[in-house]
């Protein structure tokens, strides 16, 4: 059923402004809503949700949508519910070391580096999925912790009077940044 509606919503393309999912037990976030640029209501409450996806970074920082309605009650997203981590010494492989020393160099514009680059298209694809570390700022390739921030929502926002929290994903390229982290910011498990 909520197959069905998603596809309709994205037959509207960025005419489709309200898409409404509540209650039809939904196991994760719609990977599509990026897609769907004139979006102004998401109602996601009372589903199975236990997981941030990158698109609803992108919902809650404004980046490419103008949600005004955002309404996620109800999912186990939402239980702040600490576990102990267990605090894994971090050994990256030799590709992971060199993109995070690559990428970090092309970001600090190494002139070498930046020439040499152009020259190997298979690295540049490599390197175009590297992810930057909320915390240290550094770039990352594949090792990575995945956090959640909850923060207060949009004042313009028309959400039910309950939600004081919304989340917002953080990716973290190791355990050194994830024990300098904000106290408001989550590890996300399997439990």
């Amino acid at each position: 059923m909520a197959e069905r509606l998603l596809i309709r919503a994205l037959k509207g393309g960025k005419y489709t402004k309200i898409v409404t999912l509540n209650e039809k037990k939904v196991t994760k976030m719609p990977s599509v809503l990026e897609r769907l640029p004139g979006l102004k209501t998401l109602d996601l409450q009372n589903n199975l949700i236990s997981k941030v996806c990158p698109e609803i970074s992108t919902l809650t920082q404004f980046q490419g949508l103008k949600l005004k309605e955002f309404y996620c009650e109800g999912n186990p997203l939402f239980l702040k519910q600490p576990v102990n981590a267990v605090k894994q010494e971090d050994v990256w492989s030799l590709q992971e070391t060199t993109s995070r020393f690559i990428m970090n160099q092309l970001a600090a514009k190494n002139p070498f580096l930046m020439q040499a680059i152009k020259w190997y298209p298979q690295v540049r694809s490599i390197l175009s999925q590297g992810r930057k570390c909320a915390i240290c700022g550094k770039y990352f390739l594949a090792t990575w912790l995945e956090c959640v921030k909850f923060f207060p929502p949009s004042k313009n926002w028309k959400i039910s009077r309950n939600l004081r929290f919304v989340p917002l994903q953080v990716l973290i390229c190791s355990y050194k940044c994830f024990n300098q982290r904000d106290p408001n910011l989550f590890g996300i498990a399997q439990v």
